[in-house]
Parts: C-alpha cells; sequence; structure tokens
C-alpha cells in the first residue's frame, strides 16, 4: 500500500508550523493549539502509516492538506483577523484526521457516508470561508467588495460542496 504521505512530509509540516509560528502573529493560545495539532497530526501519519496496511480507499483524501492549511495559517496570521480566523483554522485538521479516522475504522454503511459526507463539508466549507475572510482583510475591502467577494466564495463552494456530496454518494453505490 502506498503510504499517506511521504516521509520527508513530516519534517516539511514541522518547517512549515515553525515558519507560520516566527513570521505569524498569531494569538499565543492559537499558535500553542495549532501547534499541538500540527505535531498531533504529523505522528497519527507516521503511527498510520506503519499500523494500518489495508485501509480502503478514501473518497477525498484530505491528509495530504495539510502543508497548504499551515499556509493558510500564515496568511490568517498577517490579517487583524488572526485571532478569530486562527480558531477557526484550527478545525481543519482535526476534521482532517477524523475523516481518516473515519475512513479506516469505520464499517461501511449510511452511517459512516454521512459521517464522511459531514466531514468534507466541514473542511472545504472552512477552507472557502476562510479563504474568502484572509482576501476581504488583506485587500482592506470596502463593505460593498466584501459582500460581492462573500457572494462569489459562496457561490463557488456550494458548487464545490455539492460535487463532493456527490461524489461522496456515488462512491456509496459502488
Amino acid at each position: 500500500m502506498k503510504p499517506v504521505l511521504p516521509m520527508w512530509s513530516a519534517p516539511l509540516l514541522l518547517v512549515v508550523l515553525a515558519i507560520v509560528l516566527l513570521i505569524g502573529s498569531l494569538p499565543v493560545a492559537v499558535a500553542v493549539v495549532a501547534a499541538l495539532e500540527t505535531v498531533a497530526y504529523t505522528a497519527y501519519l507516521l503511527v498510520r502509516g506503519r499500523v494500518v496496511r489495508d485501509a480502503p480507499a478514501p473518497i477525498a483524501n484530505v491528509l495530504p492538506l495539510l502543508p497548504g492549511h499551515l499556509l493558510l495559517l500564515l496568511a490568517i496570521s498577517l490579517t487583524s483577523a488572526a485571532d478569530v480566523l486562527g480558531w477557526l483554522w484550527t478545525v481543519l485538521p482535526a476534521a482532517s484526521v477524523a475523516y481518516d479516522v473515519v475512513t479506516v475504522w469505520m464499517r461501511d454503511g449510511i452511517g459512516r457516508r454521512s459521517i464522511l459526507a459531514t466531514l468534507y463539508c466541514i473542511i472545504w466549507a472552512d477552507l472557502f470561508v476562510l479563504l474568502d475572510r484572509v482576501v476581504a482583510a488583506r485587500r482592506a475591502f470596502t463593505t460593498t467588495e466584501e459582500i460581492i467577494a462573500a457572494g462569489a466564495f459562496g457561490f463557488v463552494a456550494i458548487l464545490f460542496l455539492a460535487v463532493g456530496i456527490v461524489r461522496h454518494v456515488r462512491a456509496a453505490k459502488e
């Protein structure tokens, strides 16, 4: 079985986290939680790569996305709303690991499919909201521009989530 992430990605995650913490200006509590989550995430990847051999293929492989999520945290940490958005970011690693745990350990059935689709929607809705807020904050949008950006991000997010839900439903039928 192919590993979830290559072995070199574990140090990469920790290096990117260190860059985020050194360059960004996250509140201390958010920085501590983000660091703990990233270390736990990395440990989970290492353990999963050694323990789980015959895991079913995930419908959406969300585990390899953490380096990008950390770069988003860097962008968040450079905004004036780093406290609120930082806490919202902490949902991403937890939901990603939960998605993988459900994929690997739960029996196939309606409960598993529902949980996976829900976690998928939580992860991606959170990402779209964070991206919208970071763009709006960094560009110093006016209220009207923020509404337009939120509408555009919302429209794309709804389409993206609908396609994801359809993928989860179709995977259940296979």
